[in-house]
């Protein structure tokens, strides 16, 4: 009996399917300071003991699930929310959804009080050569010094909610997946980057130098050593996300072989930008 011909398909992966793959490590992301409830219209994260990180309080992957109509969805969620103290901050939409089943409730949500926010997705394209660092910085994990990642997550925050906010940023330290770095000068903290790994994906997260310390090359000192992290992880893909009006952070971002794929779009509620 002759064997049977094997046949091979091969797909090359589309800008469509990367913001997907995106759309999955920041969902991981968010589930490392938050518990996922699958609902019929998507996931919902919620901390009662964050209210004010809205990171920590989203829908994700969001649909019209069949023969429900947008209102009854939204109470859904906002019944869901309002039983663990807390409220939803903002939704995303199904990547993978068709429109007819997102459209509808992206416009029930604008036409109640929720505006758009969007951020660009970034995909690296290739890894860069390597990074020149600027000198006179002691650059350590950010597990090594709670103290000092704990100044830097606090940087720029005031009013009541701060605290709630500081320690959402903190509990991502507590996430074996996610590799922090710090950069100190003196005895000061005045950068931060981390990589988290979601399998075969990287996502660099909490890109951020002090204001004073700007333009001095210190952001492009910590994104190489972030690259750094995703070469020895052998990572088949990388992403990061940032403002489109963020014109600094797009030159960097675009210097190191980052190229735009798509748009990370969250329908905010009031007071959430």
């Amino acid at each position: 009996m002759a064997s049977l011909p094997i046949l091979q398909v091969r797909r090359e992966v589309t800008d469509t399917d990367l913001v997907r793959l995106f759309h999955r490590a920041d969902s991981t992301w968010v589930g490392a300071v938050a518990e996922g409830t699958l609902l019929d219209c998507g996931t919902a994260y919620a901390n009662g003991e964050l209210r004010s990180v809205w990171d920590a309080n989203n829908v994700r992957d969001a649909a019209l699930p069949e023969g429900m109509e947008p209102g009854a969805v939204v109470a859904e969620v906002e019944g869901h929310y309002a039983a663990i103290g807390s409220r939803c901050a903002y939704w995303v939409m199904n990547p993978s959804a068709p429109e007819a089943r997102t459209r509808g409730l992206a416009e029930y949500l604008l036409a109640n009080g929720h505006h758009v926010v969007g951020d660009d997705i970034l995909y690296l394209r290739k890894l860069p050569g390597a990074v020149a660092e600027v000198g006179g910085l002691t650059i350590i994990p950010a597990r090594a010094s709670y103290k000092h990642a704990r100044v830097l997550a606090g940087e720029g925050l005031v009013g009541s909610d701060a605290e709630e906010c500081i320690e959402g940023r903190m509990r991502h330290l507590d996430d074996p997946h996610y590799d922090a770095l710090l950069a100190i000068e003196g005895d000061r903290p005045i950068a931060h980057v981390g990589v988290l790994a979601v399998g075969e994906l990287g996502l660099i997260q909490g890109v951020y130098v002090s204001p004073d310390f700007r333009r001095r090359g210190i952001g492009r000192t910590m994104m190489g050593r972030a690259l750094e992290i995703c070469a020895r992880s052998l990572f088949k893909h990388v992403f990061l996300s940032t403002e489109p009006g963020n014109v600094a952070a797009q030159g960097l971002y675009a210097g190191l072989g980052f190229a735009k794929i798509g748009e990370l779009t969250r329908y905010c509620a009031a007071g959430v930008s």
